[in-house]
């Protein structure tokens, strides 16, 4: 099955900061955000740029998330 892909990485000297990164495996295009202050917005931001690739957090789909 092909889909999109998305992994939220921590980043910077203390890991405060993240970013995420996009793969759609149909056409194997790869797309790399810039940096955020939080999670939340790296997603939201995420979400903004594929809307319709990446489940909403009423999905049910924790994704690669640990805790």
């Amino acid at each position: 099955m092909d889909g999109m892909k998305v992994q939220f990485v921590p980043v910077g000297r203390s890991r405060r900061e993240w970013m995420w990164k996009a793969r759609d495996e149909s056409s194997n295009t790869i797309t790399i955000s810039g940096r955020f202050d939080s999670l939340s917005d790296a997603m939201r931001d995420a979400r903004e740029q594929f809307e319709d690739g990446i489940p909403g957090p009423d999905s049910g789909d924790d994704g690669p998330f640990a805790a």
